[in-house]
């Protein structure tokens, strides 16, 4: 039923809706092209063990059996893995890697994938700044990865070794949030469009109204105005003046 009512004042009031919807497709327009398109890449890489395993044994490079610090506990390699991703999710690295470019940003994680994975999800405004930032990202993985292992004095042949899984990714455009922003903007002016029909609707509704009041008050007044001079006729017949003769 309200679907119908609303349709019908749709309808009446069409002169003040289409112009009002018309310039809200124009903003929805106007929102869609300016908003910058965004462009993504993502690259991943997975942890592997030595093959000779995480240690040395002593007679090969000393006194004592020597052993990867990394590969000393259980889930060493997916340990390792989250090290190196807290390590580059760290805003100052972050900004460092993206040189202070507000418009580049990266997102590093395992990519909810079960395993030792590093997996880095660049957006920026051009192909090519997605596709090196996850560049940069991974070989920075790599870099950290190498350098805590020889800041523990790891053996060399005992070192976690990073693996590309997926190279980094020819850069896709990424229209979603220019396609929200421009829903968004519709629906407000189809309901600026609703609003207005009613606005007008409920003001012409107010001045009828208000028109049949003044009228009906005017013919109550009318009205009452000849009953008051039918009662005085009456009156002055009923008691009529008479004059005797001198």
């Amino acid at each position: 039923m309200d679907f119908w009512k609303t349709i019908k004042v749709l309808l009446r009031r069409w002169r003040v809706a289409v112009p009002v919807f018309a310039v809200s497709i124009g903003l929805a327009a106007g929102v869609y092209v300016s908003v910058d398109t965004e462009y993504e890449s993502s690259g991943t890489i997975v942890l592997t063990s030595p093959t000779d395993g995480p240690r040395v044994a002593a007679e090969q490079s000393g006194p004592a059996d020597r052993v990867n610090p990394f590969l000393a506990f259980d889930a060493s390699l997916n340990t390792s893995a989250t090290i190196i991703i807290q390590k580059l999710q760290d805003p100052t690295v972050q900004e460092q890697l993206v040189g202070g470019n507000k418009q580049i940003g990266y997102e590093i994680g395992n990519g909810q994938l079960t395993g030792p994975f590093i997996v880095v999800v660049s957006l920026a405004r051009t192909p090519d700044d997605a596709k090196n930032t996850v560049a940069k990202v991974l070989d920075k993985a790599r870099t950290e990865l190498k350098q805590s292992q020889e800041a523990l004095k790891a053996p060399v042949s005992t070192f976690i070794t990073p693996v590309d899984i997926i190279a980094p990714t020819n850069a896709e455009a990424k229209t979603g949030g220019k396609v929200r922003f421009a829903a968004v903007a519709l629906a407000l002016g189809l309901i600026a469009s609703l609003s207005s029909a009613y606005a007008m609707e409920s003001f012409n509704q107010t001045r009828k109204k208000k028109r049949s009041r003044e009228r009906a008050q005017q013919e109550w007044q009318h009205q009452g105005s000849l009953e008051q001079n039918g009662s005085s006729g009456e009156t002055a017949r009923m008691h009529p003046v008479s004059q005797k003769p001198g």
